[in-house]
C-alpha cells in the first residue's frame, strides 16, 4: 500500500484492514513528508501493517509526518519497534493497544514533550520503559526546564507505574489516571502508597477490571485533589481504605460492592452528603463504552 500526499487530509484511519501493508519509502510508501499535513491517524486491527518496513533503530526514514498530532495503534503485532515513531516530536495524544511484540528500542524521549495523553496497554512492559527512560533522560535529552503536561494516563501496570521516578515526573500536570486490565497486582505496598502521594494533582482515579486486586490504596484519602474514583470490576476488594476516601471526593462509580463496602459508604456520605455513588461505569459521564474498550475485547 502507498499512501498518497496531500495538502487537505488531517484525518486518516485504517480499521480491519487485514493485509494491508505500508510499502517502504525507497518504495513510494510512507507519507510525503513535505506535504502532508497529517494530524490523525488510526491504524486499528490490520495486524500486518508494519511487516514490510524497516524496524531497525539507525533508520532515519521514517513512515509518518512529523505534523502529526495524534495516533491510535491497536491490535498490530507487526509493529516492533517504537523508532518508528522517533520523528513524532507533536504528537499530544498517543495510544498503543495490544502491540504485543513491540519493544522500547530506538525510543525517541521527545515525543513525549508534548504529550497530554498516552494510552499503553497489552504491550508487555513498554509504557514503564517509555516512562522511566523519560525520567532518567529528561536533564539529558529534554528541552532545559522540561516540565511533563501528560493530563490523562491508562497503563496496565500497576506496579510499574509507582515508582518514585515515574511519579516525580506525571505530578506536575497528571490529573486523570486510568489502570486497566492489571491481572497481577493484589495489593500495594508502603512504598507504592507513598509514591502515589506525589501525584498532587490527581482529579480522576479509574480501576478497571484489575481482577486480581484485593484492596484500594489506604492512603487514598490523602490525595486531597481527586474528585472521582471509580472501581469497576473488580471484584476481590471487599472494604474500603480504613481512611476513608478523600473529603474532595464528588462521585464514586463501583460495582461488586460488598455488604461491608456498602455500610462503609452510608458512613462516609453522612459526612460527604454531596458524594454521587453508582455502580454503573456507563452512565455515569459516560454515553458509550470507553474508546479504548470498544475495539479491545
Amino acid at each position: 500500500m502507498q499512501l498518497p500526499s496531500s495538502s487537505s487530509l488531517q484525518d486518516l484511519t485504517f480499521k480491519f484492514c487485514t493485509g494491508v501493508v505500508l510499502v517502504p519509502v525507497e518504495n513510494g510508501g510512507g507519507i510525503q513528508e513535505d506535504k502532508s499535513l497529517l494530524q490523525s491517524l488510526s491504524i486499528l486491527r490490520c495486524r500486518e501493517f508494519f511487516c514490510r518496513w524497516p524496524m531497525g533503530e539507525s533508520e532515519s526514514i521514517y513512515p509518518f509526518p512529523a505534523s502529526l498530532e495524534k495516533l491510535y495503534v491497536l491490535d498490530e503485532p507487526s509493529m516492533k519497534s517504537i523508532a518508528v515513531l522517533s520523528n513524532l516530536t507533536s504528537l499530544t495524544s498517543l495510544s498503543l493497544l495490544k502491540c504485543n511484540n513491540l519493544t522500547v528500542n530506538g525510543f525517541n524521549p521527545l515525543i513525549v514533550v508534548n504529550l497530554i495523553q498516552l494510552q499503553v496497554h497489552g504491550c508487555n512492559t513498554l509504557a514503564v520503559d517509555m516512562l522511566s527512560e523519560v525520567a532518567s533522560q529528561r536533564a539529558k535529552l529534554l528541552p532545559a526546564g522540561y516540565i511533563s503536561g501528560l493530563k490523562k494516563l491508562t497503563v496496565d501496570d500497576i506496579c510499574g507505574l509507582l515508582v518514585a521516578p515515574i511519579c516525580n515526573l506525571l505530578a506536575p500536570a497528571l490529573h486523570t489516571l486510568e489502570f486497566l486490565c492489571d491481572e497481577r497486582m493484589e495489593s500495594f505496598t508502603k512504598e507504592q502508597e507513598k509514591v502515589l502521594q506525589l501525584l498532587t494533582f490527581l482529579e480522576k482515579l479509574i480501576f478497571f477490571r484489575c481482577w486480581c486486586l484485593q484492596s484500594l490504596p489506604q492512603g487514598l484519602h490523602r490525595l486531597s485533589s481527586l474528585k472521582e474514583l471509580r472501581v469497576v470490576d473488580c471484584p476481590k476488594i471487599r472494604s474500603m481504605p480504613n481512611e476513608g476516601l478523600p473529603v474532595s471526593l464528588t462521585k464514586l462509580v463501583m460495582n461488586h460492592r460488598s455488604a461491608e463496602i456498602e455500610e462503609q459508604i452510608e458512613k462516609i456520605k453522612r459526612t460527604n452528603p454531596d458524594l454521587s455513588v453508582s455502580d454503573d461505569y456507563y452512565t455515569q459521564g459516560n454515553t458509550c463504552r470507553p474508546p479504548i474498550l470498544f475495539f479491545y475485547f
